[in-house]
């Protein structure tokens, strides 16, 4: 899929280093065709990207420069802590489960989840179930299954094994991108199948993405707006850039 060459360039390069951490080395003319910029477009994008060391330039193409986790943990900071702070209001206070899935974005929120007594919290993600267990009053559970190198998540069989064993109030879930027409999409089509699972064990689905992510496309399309409940960003919700999600989904 094309991501779309009318992204700012923020959002392109952002999604630049995602594919690279995903495909792990790709060549510059096919990096030029898939965002439909020139190839010296595409040099610039890999050179800012290799100083700021998400990436590493080589002859004719370039590899990813950071472990995938990584390098999205330290990717638009400020969004993902204003988006935790939308989103921690909206963690139930306690006696239900909830689901969230591997993300940098998710991982932000469980470092700062409000008081809640019996909330369990179910996650595919290392990084994140190692950052609920720090909070004694989580009852933290990690799925199991097969580790994703690239997205820092569990997948496979033993995963959706494990999540079928709950159900979920609300599933906090993040996305590669985000299209206004169908929906998310992933890198990956393993990755998609565990957050449609946790949208389907969900009796309420919160979708949270920063702003450089809508517009954009990724190569496996994964839910589309009508198992989406609520989509959260660290924009205002008047903001213009969210004008063509508003027919498809509540914003916040």
């Amino acid at each position: 899929m094309v991501v779309r060459s009318t992204v700012d360039l923020e959002s392109r390069r952002q999604a630049l280093a995602d594919l690279l951490s995903s495909n792990g080395s790709m060549r510059i003319e096919d990096l030029a065709a898939r965002f439909e910029v020139s190839t010296m477009t595409i040099r610039r994008d890999l050179q800012a990207l290799e100083d700021e060391g998400l990436v590493r330039r080589v002859r004719g193409g370039a590899v990813s420069g950071a472990q995938p986790f990584e390098a999205r943990e330290h990717r638009a900071g400020r969004a993902k802590e204003q988006i935790a702070r939308k989103l921690s209001a909206l963690v139930p206070s306690g006696g239900v489960g909830i689901c969230m899935d591997a993300s940098s974005t998710l991982c932000v929120l469980a470092g700062a989840m409000p008081a809640a007594e019996n909330l369990s919290v179910v996650t595919d993600g290392i990084e994140t179930f190692l950052t609920l267990s720090r909070d004694p009053r989580m009852h933290a559970y990690l799925t199991g299954g097969q580790k994703d190198p690239n997205a820092g998540s569990l997948i496979g069989p033993v995963a959706s094994f494990a999540l079928r064993q709950f159900s979920f109030a609300r599933a906090f879930l993040s996305a590669a991108a985000v299209d206004p027409h169908f929906g998310t999409s992933e890198f990956s089509a393993e990755e998609c199948e565990i957050k449609r699972l946790m949208a389907e064990l969900s009796d309420h689905v919160v979708m949270a993405v920063d702003s450089q992510k809508l517009g954009t496309g990724a190569a496996a399309r994964c839910l589309p707006w009508d198992s989406i409940d609520l989509l959260v960003t660290e924009l205002d919700v008047m903001d213009a850039r969210l004008d063509p999600y508003r027919d498809h989904v509540e914003l916040l």
